[in-house]
């Protein structure tokens, strides 16, 4: 059942949860990207209260946003509404580089949803399986932003107590079925030890790999 009600009360307490983590989340993010950031962590959780079904909920973890800038966050153009958009509307800005990424979340948001639909006929859906997008929660293990080839501060960034800690909260306050771990397994493994859903360990969405065989892994373990 869809409770879009409910599911704006989760993604209020999601930003409560985020505003306590700021000012410390901040700190450690600029230690390893050595960058200016802006004055607030990201917003994720439910795309879309509207499409979001609770009893069967999904929740994708991701690694982080690249090619976000500080005016994005000043705009008010933050990472939950501006997938919500994405899923209404079609491909735009950030996705626009990195299309294959979407594409292939789209697709497994499909498969999960509708495992009786053959895997030919997902892998070869594009525009069509942005929509799905908004059935899902997501969010990234670096809430604020990454750079290109940032691999080294992701990984230091990801072993801080309060990217864990963090993530451990989302976790509770959305209560996810399922939840998709898109390159991310090492991180949730580190950090959620007592998660009674289901796992779905897959690469990261944008990885060069076949799309029917990344279909054929999420398959196998549905």
């Amino acid at each position: 059942m869809i409770d879009f009600k409910e599911n704006e009360l989760i993604n209020n307490r999601l930003d409560t949860l985020y505003k306590k983590y700021d000012l410390e989340f901040i700190e450690e993010w600029q230690k390893v990207f050595k960058d200016e950031p802006p004055k607030r962590l990201n917003a994720f959780g439910i795309i879309n209260i509207h499409k979001y079904d609770m009893d069967n909920g999904i929740l994708f973890i991701c690694r982080e946003t690249n090619n976000w800038k500080n005016e994005d966050y000043s705009k008010g153009v933050l990472f939950r509404s501006w997938m919500c958009e994405m899923t209404e509307n079609g491909l735009s800005d950030h996705a626009k580089r990195h299309p294959n990424m979407w594409y292939n979340i789209g697709r497994w948001a499909m498969l999960i949803n509708s495992p009786e639909t053959p895997i030919e006929e997902i892998a070869s859906l594009k525009s069509e399986v942005i929509s799905c997008i908004g059935n899902i929660a997501f969010t990234n293990i670096n809430k604020v932003r990454g750079k290109e080839q940032a691999e080294t501060e992701y990984n230091l960034l990801a072993k801080t107590p309060v990217a864990g800690e963090v993530l451990k909260r989302e976790i509770e306050i959305i209560k996810p079925k399922i939840i998709v771990c898109c390159g991310t397994g090492w991180v949730f493994d580190r950090n959620i030890k007592n998660y009674d859903g289901k796992v779905i360990y897959m690469p990261h969405p944008g990885a060069r790999a076949n799309t029917e065989n990344m279909l054929m892994k999420l398959k196998k373990q549905l």
